[in-house]
């Protein structure tokens, strides 16, 4: 009996061990990103601390810009994600002349559709006053976006270099200029909005120009940290080879379309969510632009967990070690479920400090937002796990099924439920919308995600 027991405690502690291993592997990839990530968010959370101070109206103009602004950006970031797992699949195999292709056709790629999108912005204008939003923030949102639109154009090809760096597993030089690029960003604002260092006082429109200016400074950070690692080398020696061929854009286009699609379904849906709380008014606008907020944050900081997946999955993928794949999987499901069920509760916990972040003289605002972060908190944990799930996916090249997916769940039950609920309690029905769609796309994805594993076991057996 005590031999058995021995034995039992010996193997839970090598199941342990091993677990522990995967842990320090998944936080090696996982630290960086989460550390470029906080840059992004900080960009996002000053902006938004910076316009409330300028008003609700201030406010809610540049939660329906950005709502446009990201519908278009997050397709995309979609087709870039592509990029990272394709390299991941080919860098364990050393196959650098391949990868440099897929990076050229990627800036070709998304350089091109920074200009369609810019042009879709464009249109949009001359659409815009017919939606039914507010009157009185039409112009500041009209005039906002105009400038932001530009910006497309560095961020997408920014993103080229991102993803290929993060399939190679080099993270750093993200990290180091995203948060030049925050830093900078709110310089910027600071001096823009308020008219300092002989800058004329441009408000709202203060914060359009330093965005841009932020997003080219990331672009060309990333080239100049990029030129300087040594891995990046062994790729950039076969720039002289470059040439153009359509398997390359074919391979990018397979995984990069429905990958686009998917983060365009469930981003849409968020977006739209706010022209739905703008029928309700300019107090509603601002508080749900304040829960977009919260939660973008979470999901951007969950996101390296995503990416560590990606890179994991896919070189694991490569290498046809298929029996790892559930064990990988199941330490990063453990470390995001860790730091989502932090989040909602750090949510519950500061809920009657949180809106004054943001504002602090409208107290109607205060007390929406606070209804909202109740009903975003109870999500937080399906997002991340939807989200980890996905990484895992696009790293073993699986994309056409969660972009059905994805369609169902926030175009057929998200929006529909947020849009029949608002009518009953306006704002807090769009949320409660939003999450029971994001809880339907956690529990299909897990199924998906179970199936293909399970089916490469058994076939390799």
């Amino acid at each position: 009996m005590s031999d058995k027991i021995n034995l039992s405690i010996e193997s839970n502690k090598l199941i342990i061990k091993y677990y522990l291993q995967h842990f320090k592997k998944n936080f090696s990839l996982a630290f960086p990103v989460i550390f470029t990530q906080l840059g992004v968010i900080s960009i996002g959370l000053f902006d938004n601390i910076m316009v409330g101070s300028l008003g609700k109206k201030s406010l809610a103009s540049i939660s329906l810009s950005n709502s446009i602004f990201f519908i278009l950006i997050i397709f995309g970031l979609g087709i870039s994600n592509a990029i990272s797992s394709l390299i991941s699949s080919l860098d364990p195999q050393k196959e650098y002349h391949k990868g440099m292709m897929i990076f050229f056709h990627g800036l070709i790629l998304n350089f091109i559709f920074s200009l369609l999108m810019y042009g879709i912005i464009q249109i949009f204008f001359y659409i815009f006053p017919y939606l039914g939003q507010p009157i009185e923030i039409l112009i500041d949102t009209i005039s906002f976006l105009k400038i932001t639109a530009i910006s497309l154009i560095p961020w997408m090809i920014f993103e080229v270099f991102r993803k290929f760096s993060e399939g190679l597993s080099i993270i750093y030089p993200s990290l180091i200029v995203t948060w030049i690029s925050s830093i900078t960003n709110i310089f910027f604002n600071y001096i823009f909005i308020n008219g300092y260092l002989g800058f004329s006082k441009l408000g709202l429109i203060g914060i359009a120009y330093s965005t841009l200016i932020s997003r080219i400074i990331m672009l060309l950070g990333i080239i100049l940290l990029l030129h300087k690692c040594k891995k990046i080398h062994k790729y950039y020696k076969y720039c002289k080879h470059f040439f153009f061929k359509k398997k390359y854009i074919q391979d990018i286009l397979r995984i990069g379309i429905p990958s686009g699609l998917h983060m365009l379904f469930e981003m849409s849906a968020f977006s739209i969510s706010s022209f739905i709380s703008g029928k309700y008014g300019v107090k509603v606008l601002a508080a749900h632009q304040i829960i977009i907020s919260l939660v973008s944050s979470t999901f951007l900081l969950n996101a390296a967990f995503s990416v560590t997946s990606t890179i994991r999955f896919g070189n694991q993928m490569a290498l046809k070690r298929y029996c790892e794949l559930k064990k990988i999987g199941k330490s990063i499901f453990i470390m995001g479920l860790i730091f989502m069920s932090i989040c909602s509760f750090l949510f519950l916990f500061f809920i009657d400090y949180i809106p004054f972040i943001y504002i602090n003289n409208d107290k109607e605002v205060i007390s929406l937002t606070k209804n909202m972060i109740i009903v975003a908190s109870i999500f937080q944990i399906p997002d991340g796990f939807q989200s980890i799930i996905l990484g895992a996916l696009r790293g073993m090249q699986d994309v056409k099924i969660p972009m059905y997916i994805s369609f169902f769940s926030y175009w057929i039950v998200a929006l529909p439920v947020s849009w029949y609920l608002s009518i009953k309690i306006k704002g807090l029905g769009v949320w409660i919308g939003l999450g029971f769609g994001i809880i339907i796309s956690a529990i299909l994805l897990y199924i998906r995600y179970n199936l293909l594993i399970n089916h490469l076991i058994k076939n390799k057996k």
